[in-house]
């Protein structure tokens, strides 16, 4: 397991200390996971906000039934090729 190390101002330090009980490591490493996974959460939710709203502005009518994996693979195909300058 790695170790990781962070600052405290003195006084928390020392009320920290005041409560042997704790397992302030314990508490750290569960807070940290928790805030992980809210952004990761967060990203999810972004993801499918931002799926829905270029969903919208698609035209059923337009599109139909056509196969857009070549239309994809162009797009991804030009954004490669621009970016290996």
């Amino acid at each position: 397991m790695a170790t990781v190390t962070f600052r405290v101002p003195d006084d928390l330090k020392a009320e920290m200390e005041s409560h042997e009980e704790i397992n302030w490591s314990a508490i750290l490493r569960d807070r940290v996971k928790e805030q992980l996974g809210e952004l990761s959460d967060q990203r999810v939710a972004h993801a499918v906000a931002t799926s829905e709203r270029l969903s919208a502005d698609i035209d059923p009518d337009e599109v139909g039934a056509a196969d857009t994996t070549d239309v994809i693979r162009e797009f991804r195909d030009s954004r490669r090729a621009g970016s290996s300058d």
